[in-house]
């Protein structure tokens, strides 16, 4: 196969990082949260964050008093989809090494 978790100088994909950006919202997080866990800058995360909320996969909630992003259905949705294409392009991964939803 393509090896494709060995090569550890390698790009993100968008998609890569999307996911991993939704792996992290288990819970609510902070954008300094998410830019801390998925090695991002400020600006890098919240481009993606921005574009993640115009098309429904996460939502922001200020209740607290700070704003927090949490994934939405269809941010699950997209995890779900996203694991089946792994296991496709690299059938040695395995389900633990998944991203979780």
């Amino acid at each position: 196969m393509l090896g494709i978790r060995n090569v550890p100088d390698r790009n993100r994909s968008r998609f890569e990082i999307i996911a991993e950006i939704l792996k992290r919202l288990r819970e609510p997080a902070s954008k300094a949260n998410i830019m801390s866990h998925c090695n991002m800058s400020s600006a890098q995360s919240g481009q993606y964050l921005d574009f993640m909320e115009s098309v429904d996969l996460v939502h922001t909630d200020a209740i607290t008093g700070r704003v927090t992003y949490a994934k939405t259905e269809a941010g699950r949705g997209y995890l779900e989809v996203y694991n089946k294409m792994a296991l496709l392009l690299d059938p040695c991964i395995s389900v633990p090494m998944m991203i979780q939803h």
